[in-house]
């Protein structure tokens, strides 16, 4: 009878189990990080940095969420509002169109209940109709098309009546517009900053008749009689500037009415600027009137690392619109750069018609998250020796002053990692001559020990090397008295390093993406501790120079468990490509990006579920048994400061969890104890693999355990399937 039931089970647990594809990975969030004692509610979302605001009810329940366009990263970031709390919700962002670029604003233009996307474009701005139906599992967006009425192509991008004729509403690449329904009659209405011209305001009134089109008209070129000289200063009543000014860098446009007289007002930044200004209309909206300029807010200004974008946008879920001010850059090319703090919140304390704005935090959403600034790059040991992978994250901004690594020590086990920042300083790299710091743990010198290993740019000579720096300790981290060793191996500073042997001499070889999107192979011909590297292919696997592809990482890992490396690669798009057995093949033509689970699509064992997904633009991708299980897991930093992990979707965990049911055998209708060391589901099934029961919720034991009441099933020998940890386990129970 054992053995018999042992087949039984051991059958039933395989058809529960779907086949998966070589490489399926989804994003787990449920790693606990604590920092600064505080759990963090969202530690694996990514981070944030030019972040932009919108609220879009995306998962249909009647409730607004956030949508997030950081320009950092060209990516979208959806957080669904669950009872009054921000949920990361990854699963939607591939829902939104591949062609939203610069910025993201969702305006309802069609008076629909839904908003619609008005996004940038090269030749000005284009805008996507919301068409989700209320049974849709995500948003879903269709392209408006505009017409002139000439019998011409239509256009797909906005067009407004300039002097006489339909036009492109053209924009700066770098400006942030306002869409706002100005005049009250419904429709919304556009204000930008002139093109190609000097710094005065454009007006441009949508006068369809009815809500369910957009035909613009530009009303004026100088709106309130403003011109924009530099930074915070102004020529007002149409008088020219004193000295002559160009449209040279982007001007961010919010218009609301700041003052609560019932008119609209603009607050303006352009991208040398820090602060925001306040240009309140002293008139009317046809004939405004700007006076005076002031900075805004006025109890607590704006003063961001550069150029600070506003959005107006209720977050805290009480009814009055809120004031949220980030930079609007794409590149961080600044100085003193704190984009751990780049997220301000200002609540509104008054209402939507006289709005009363009060700073409560400048680290909105991050807080929440692992958000290291930006530039995170990944790196895993067991730094203290007690038998668990800890993580470092180095990091670094581009002002060529500031790189350190933070040390978040692994609290929970080799199953079940849970985090805790533990040294936000380790090695004491911020008061280093280096900047520009990526890091990786590895045996370097070939003596058994796990060296650290990273490239960084020197601030005497400004140029950037390969270093290390020996390890004394076999099994940790010990770098006291141990001088920083330069190798004789240069790079660009955006340039990535991988090290690993290719060559199968024992000797650890470089893999190098370079700046112009090529991955090149350079063959360590030693010595083991001061070796040279000699060019063997600049287009390894075929990968050459790309327009497309930039900033290219590396790293590798046995990731299917079938004995042989493979490949993963990175670059700007923040997707993840793996080539199998990479050191067995030529080229890269079978590479898979469609690797990510997304459940709106399918069920697990459907490839069509799979997706390719942007996980933070520029990444920095690691592998690291960090399940204690047969497949590793790739845990991935990103140029937001933030962390994703990917986990295999077949990963199975050599550490059981603790199951005690008893008693057994239990008569039916009696309540049986249940024991566990987790939060799962448990369900009971015939031995022909029937379902007998809906799945039930238990939780960890704590003092007692759970007592489950067994359903009213005729005697005989049942499996009882517990869920837990991503993994299913089987108990035998006898009913009499």
């Amino acid at each position: 009878m054992p053995n018999r039931l042992y087949l039984l089970v051991s059958a039933l647990l395989i058809i529960l189990s779907p086949a998966r594809a070589q490489f399926s990975y989804f994003l787990y969030d449920s790693i606990p990080v604590q920092k600064d004692n505080k759990p963090l509610s969202m530690p694996w979302a990514g981070g944030l940095n030019a972040a932009q605001y919108s609220t879009l009810d995306v998962n249909l329940d009647n409730k607004e969420d956030i949508v997030v366009f950081d320009r950092m990263a060209n990516k979208v970031i959806t957080f669904l509002n669950i009872d009054g709390q921000y949920q990361y919700a990854p699963q939607y962002e591939n829902s939104f169109p591949d062609g939203i670029t610069n910025w993201l604003l969702m305006r309802d233009y069609n008076c629909d209940g839904k908003k619609d996307i008005f996004t940038g474009d090269i030749l000005g701005m284009k805008v996507y109709t919301n068409v989700t139906q209320p049974d849709s599992l995500g948003p879903q967006w269709e392209q408006y098309l505009f017409y002139s009425g000439d019998g011409n192509t239509p256009s797909k991008v906005l067009l407004t009546k300039g002097f006489t004729n339909l036009i492109n509403l053209q924009l700066q690449f770098d400006d942030l517009p306002a869409i706002v329904d100005a005049d009250g009659d419904g429709d919304l209405d556009i204000f930008t900053v002139q093109f190609v011209g000097n710094g005065t305001i454009e007006f441009h009134e949508n006068i369809t008749t009815k809500c369910d089109t957009l035909k613009f008209q530009r009303v004026t070129r100088t709106w309130g009689g403003i011109t924009e000289c530099t930074c915070g200063n102004f020529a007002f009543n149409n008088q020219p500037c004193p000295t002559r000014t160009e449209h040279a860098g982007g001007k961010s446009l919010l218009a609301i009415d700041a003052t609560g007289d019932g008119q609209i007002d603009i607050m303006l930044s352009e991208a040398t600027c820090t602060t925001m200004s306040l240009l309140a209309n002293d008139a009317t909206l046809f004939d405004a009137v700007v006076s005076s300029s002031s900075l805004f807010p006025g109890t607590r200004p704006v003063s961001l690392v550069i150029y600070p974008a506003a959005y107006y946008e209720d977050v805290d879920f009480d009814g009055v619109k809120d004031l949220l001010t980030t930079p609007n850059v794409y590149l961080d090319n600044y100085f003193n750069s704190d984009f751990e703090h780049s997220n301000w919140f200002y609540k509104n304390t008054g209402t939507n018609a006289a709005p009363v704005f009060s700073l409560k935090q400048t680290d909105f959403l991050q807080e929440h998250m692992i958000d290291v600034g930006e530039n995170a790059v990944p790196a895993f040991f067991d730094v203290d020796n007690d038998g668990d992978q800890d993580m470092l994250v180095s990091h670094f901004t581009s002002d060529r002053v500031s790189s350190r690594i933070r040390l978040f020590e692994n609290t929970g086990t080799r199953s079940h990692p849970a985090f805790e920042l533990a040294d936000d300083d380790y090695l004491g790299f911020s008061l280093s001559t280096y900047y520009n710091l990526r890091i990786k743990i590895i045996d370097l010198n070939n003596d058994g020990k796990q060296d650290l290993v990273f490239t960084a740019t020197s601030v005497q000579d400004a140029t950037t090397h390969l270093y290390y720096m020996a390890n004394k300790a076999s099994t940790s981290l010990d770098f006291s008295g141990q001088d920083v060793q330069q190798l004789n191996f240069n790079l660009a500073s955006p340039e990535n390093l991988h090290l690993v042997d290719i060559s199968g001499d024992g000797l650890l070889d470089i893999l190098a993406g370079r700046s112009d999107g090529s991955l090149e192979y350079w063959k360590n011909n030693g010595p083991v501790a001061n070796p040279s590297f000699s060019s063997v292919n600049k287009s390894y696997l075929g990968i050459g120079p790309s327009v497309t592809r930039q900033n290219l990482t590396a790293a590798t890992g046995d990731l299917d468990a079938n004995g042989t490396l493979d490949l993963i690669l990175g670059d700007q798009t923040g997707q993840i490509r793996i080539i199998s057995s990479f050191r067995e093949v030529n080229s890269s033509d079978n590479e898979q990006s469609d690797i990510i689970y997304n459940p709106l699509l399918g069920t697990s064992d459907q490839s069509e579920a799979y997706e390719v997904r942007n996980l933070g633009g520029r990444i920095w991708p690691t592998v690291v048994n960090l399940f204690n299980a047969n497949k590793p897991a790739i845990i991935v930093g990103n140029t937001l400061g933030g962390l994703a992990v990917l986990k295999h979707s077949d990963a199975i965990s050599f550490a059981a969890p603790t199951i005690e049911v008893y008693p057994n055998p239990i008569a039916k209708n009696d309540d049986i104890n249940i024991e566990i060391d987790g939060t799962g589901t448990v369900q009971f099934f015939a031995v022909t693999g029937r379902a007998v029961s809906d799945p039930i919720t238990i939780t960890a034991s704590r003092t007692e355990p759970t007592k489950l009441k067994v359903p009213n099933l005729a005697a005989g020998v049942y499996i009882l399937r517990f869920t837990l940890r991503d993994q299913t386990f089987a108990k035998r129970v006898v009913i009499y």
